[in-house]
């Protein structure tokens, strides 16, 4: 194009970022700056900002941000969230709360994205009192803020909160989409209400891979050992392909009910649909053969392993030390070391804590 303007050079840059395409975005921006003579608007900004959240880019930010400040949009509601939203991903959260409380307007999206920066730094008690402001003045939240909040009461177990935002999103006919469901159900399996997500789960027509992972790993979460076995079954049955989380979790359950042969047909999925090389997929195998004594079969997956860590080897210590073959035990501590691995706590409770009520046992006789 022989004549670009502010206008065009916005839209290249915008179809950039929502294609994730960051590091054309921020290209083309310089090339905007050098060759152009118009300020920046709004528009083109927030598009860069986003850009740059999408790389972690946190120089390019602030150089845009300086921009911001320059061009005058501190207050523009559109710029700010998109600031606010680059700053709590990039875990700088308590820099995008002075960018919220200096916006004199705010959007649901821009309540949306603090509470969902807090949740996600861990701190969801100051996300449960954020949506309590929300709540107070005249912003209606939405199903988004609403799972941000859910996953707060989740990490808090905070039941009674949980059940609060549940009865508002009934009482308001928000649009429970699977995503929303997912969320509820995960909710309450925290909370240790399986009984309570069972019942959500049983009513959903459209269940999703998340759906089903979900509950698999709440039951096994929770010592419904049985029911997360039979429900990685009956997901089988229907078709449905298993994610590393799904298998990791049902493999937890096999070992804790010592159910060897419905381990090695776990075992014989990951390998079928190619998961059986992923690190948690493997921990979960070597876990579950310890915990059914078939330790020849977890040291085979222990040592096909490129990179073995310390879950890896707590499991193996422990397989070992409760059999008694603490040479065993002792010789892959010595191999945890030497390989500049630091032991957990777990390490010596789960491993060497079999050693101690050993000689317990030898000294009451």
């Amino acid at each position: 194009m022989p004549h670009r303007n502010l206008v065009t050079w916005s839209s290249m840059v915008s179809m950039y970022t929502q294609h994730s395409y960051s590091v054309e975005a921020l290209v083309l921006f310089c090339q905007f700056r050098r060759s152009c003579s118009e300020t920046p608007n709004e528009y083109i900004l927030a598009s860069v900002i986003r850009a740059c959240t999408q790389l972690g880019g946190l120089n390019q930010a602030l150089q845009v941000h300086g921009l911001v400040v320059k061009g005058g949009f501190v207050q523009d509601v559109y710029v700010g969230t998109t600031l606010i939203d680059f700053y709590a991903k990039s875990g700088y959260i308590d820099e995008a709360r002075l960018l919220f409380d200096g916006l004199e307007v705010k959007t649901t999206v821009t309540w949306t994205t603090i509470i969902a920066g807090y949740t996600k730094q861990g701190r969801s008690e100051v996300s449960l009192k954020l949506f309590n402001q929300m709540r107070e003045g005249d912003v209606c939240p939405d199903k988004y803020v609403l799972s941000s909040v859910l996953s707060a009461c989740s990490m808090l177990e905070f039941l009674q909160g949980g059940k609060q935002i549940h009865g508002y999103v009934l009482r308001r006919g928000i649009d429970m989409d699977v995503s929303m469901v997912n969320g509820i159900i995960d909710f309450y399996l925290k909370c240790h209400k399986v009984e309570t997500g069972r019942k959500l789960f049983d009513r959903m027509v459209d269940k999703n891979v998340v759906s089903w992972t979900t509950m698999i790993a709440g039951c096994m979460q929770n010592s419904f050992h049985r029911d997360a076995m039979d429900l990685f079954v009956e997901m089988t049955r229907l078709g449905w392909k298993h994610d590393t989380f799904g298998c990791s979790s049902v493999l937890n359950s096999c070992g804790s009910l010592q159910a060897l042969e419905k381990g090695r047909q776990v075992h014989a999925y990951t390998i079928k649909v190619n998961i059986d090389n992923d690190d948690f997929v493997k921990n979960g195998l070597i876990d579950m053969y310890a915990k059914c004594d078939s330790l020849t079969d977890a040291r085979k997956v222990f040592d096909l392993m490129a990179a073995i860590n310390v879950v890896s080897y707590n499991a193996m210590i422990e397989g070992y030390s409760r059999q008694d073959k603490l040479c065993e035990a002792f010789d892959l501590f010595r191999q945890m070391r030497l390989s500049l691995l630091p032991p957990t706590l777990l390490t010596f409770i789960k491993g060497f804590g079999y050693v101690a009520n050993t000689d317990e046992l030898l000294l009451n006789d």
